[in-house]
């Protein structure tokens, strides 16, 4: 158990440096990235491109020395070729050895040396003020002059500092002539080579890498515009979308999709803000609406247990009480509907006849006011003509009787509504016009938010709640219908609702 401990300790404590590296370790650009991609590649090419110039060079200059070693034993050749009788005479009879050193490698500065069939250096062909030719021993002890004879290459010695390369030639009688060749300027030769071959090779890698920067920075400008915007985007500008200027073909595409996507975003987050206000907006007035009924019906019934009516005011408590009972239920069913509406927003369908319910609705309305013109237009005037949709009757039912409704708790009782149904332009057409007092733009604009009310007074008077022209904008909507409103002040109003024609559906 003691041992663990340590273990454990060292693992707590070592467990977060890992984390903490690789958040401080930053990523690499793309392009640094590129850049450095390409450098290698050009270097790489460079690299292979410089050994192999360099290795052509040395072989190209190798093969020149080279045959200036084997041009030494053709003149070796040459010169030991035998006299004619002619010109022969009793001093020619014993050779000179050293008549085979021919006199290009006499008159040179670079060692050479003459070796007898024992492979023995030939001292009387070596010159003390010769200089380097005194490294005749150095020389043929360097090399393996039989073998380097009978391959018939070269071979690279260092005598005295400096690097020859040396050519092993049988000469007459056995002998072994090493001739050199000094091999400094060729050096020199690859080694400047090389050195220009570097600057020119470090000047194309520089040049490379400002290109492939500003090239990089071009192509990738679209990117970093993205990102500035999704920054300015995740800032909360979300009206930011990105610049439409240059790029390629694909970049295009992707800046096009990215601020299709960005504009359903910034539609999607203000619904949702919409829908939460109206949501806060919802909560408040129907809590707003059930306090007022249920404040009313406390206070009444506290005055009841306290004794404090007398009978005329009992009665009338009693009748308060009853009505505000009722807008409770109202408001609650009209709230159930709205939320039947919104859960189950494909109704069962059946063929309706929209005539017979807007003619029913205008006789209800009738019954209510009697004082009011009430005027029957299109097929509501032909009470044989039928004009159906599909539809759940129930829905379109409270459509109609909300739509008359609004008319009868908004305007004055005197003044003149119209109800018509006709079939126009492939649809069935729902109008009901009225000559009331209408309504300010800035009100017509919000006729369909739950619970508003141009005038409030007058609508909790006559029992309105603020919920049946969502209520009708909602089974239209059930229904696949459009719906819009004409109004002005001092100019009436007009409901239009068009469905599809049962017709052309059927």
């Amino acid at each position: 158990m003691k041992t663990a401990e340590p273990a454990a300790a060292a693992a707590v404590t070592s467990g977060p440096a890992a984390p903490v590296k690789s958040a401080l370790r930053r990523p690499r650009s793309l392009r640094g990235s590129l850049t450095l991609v390409n450098v290698a590649l050009l270097a790489l090419g460079l690299i292979l491109a410089m050994a192999a110039s360099l290795v052509g060079v040395w072989t190209i200059l190798i093969g020149q020395l080279d045959d200036t070693l084997r041009q030494d034993v053709q003149d070796v050749r040459a010169s030991s070729s035998p006299p004619s009788p002619a010109t022969a005479s009793p001093a020619s009879a014993s050779p000179d050895p050293c008549a085979a050193v021919p006199s290009a490698v006499l008159h040179r500065s670079a060692p050479y040396a003459l070796l007898d069939s024992r492979g023995r250096v030939v001292r009387s062909c070596v010159r003390e003020s010769d200089g380097p030719r005194r490294n005749a021993d150095a020389l043929a002890a360097s090399v393996s002059p039989v073998a380097l004879a009978d391959r018939g290459e070269g071979a690279s010695v260092r005598l005295d500092g400096e690097v020859y390369r040396v050519g092993a030639q049988r000469v007459a009688g056995d002998g072994i002539l090493l001739s050199t060749a000094p091999m400094a300027g060729m050096m020199a030769t690859v080694k400047k080579l090389f050195l220009l071959e570097l600057l020119v090779s470090a000047a194309l890698l520089s040049l490379l890498a400002l290109l492939t920067q500003r090239a990089a920075r071009r192509r990738l400008r679209p990117l970093e515009d993205m990102v500035q915007t999704a920054s300015a985007i995740a800032a909360g500008h979300l009206g930011s979308r990105i610049p439409t200027a240059g790029g390629s073909s694909e970049v295009t595409e992707l800046r096009t999709a990215l601020n299709s996507m960005l504009q359903q975003v910034e539609t999607a987050f203000r619904c949702r803000e919409e829908a939460s206000d109206q949501v806060k907006r919802f909560a408040a007035d129907a809590s707003h609406e059930l306090r007022t009924p249920l404040a009313t019906i406390r206070g009444y019934a506290q005055l009841f247990d306290k004794g404090m009516l007398g009978p005329e005011e009992q009665e009338r408590a009693i009748g308060r009480i009853a009505s505000e009972a009722d807008r409770m239920n109202r408001l609650v069913e009209e709230l159930l509907a709205l939320a039947r509406l919104e859960q189950q927003p494909q109704p069962q369908r059946r063929p309706v006849d929209l005539a017979l319910l807007a003619r029913e609705a205008a006789v209800d309305l009738l019954a209510v006011q009697p004082g009011r013109p009430v005027t029957e237009a299109g097929a509501l005037k032909r009470e044989d003509e039928p004009v159906p949709v599909l539809g759940d009757e129930g829905l379109l039912r409270r459509l109609v009787a909300n739509l008359l409704s609004n008319v009868s708790v908004h305007t004055p009782p005197e003044a003149p509504v119209t109800v018509e149904v006709t079939r126009e332009d492939e649809a069935v057409l729902l109008r009901v016009r009225d000559d009331g007092p209408g309504m300010r733009p800035e009100d017509a604009a919000r006729i369909f938010d739950r619970f508003f009310r141009a005038d409030p007074d007058r609508a909790r008077r006559t029992g309105g709640s603020g919920l049946g022209m969502s209520i009708v904008q909602a089974v239209v909507q059930a229904h696949d219908g459009t719906l819009r409103v004409e109004t002005g002040l001092g100019e009436g109003m007009t409901v239009e609702v068009r469905f599809p024609d049962t017709r052309l559906t059927v």
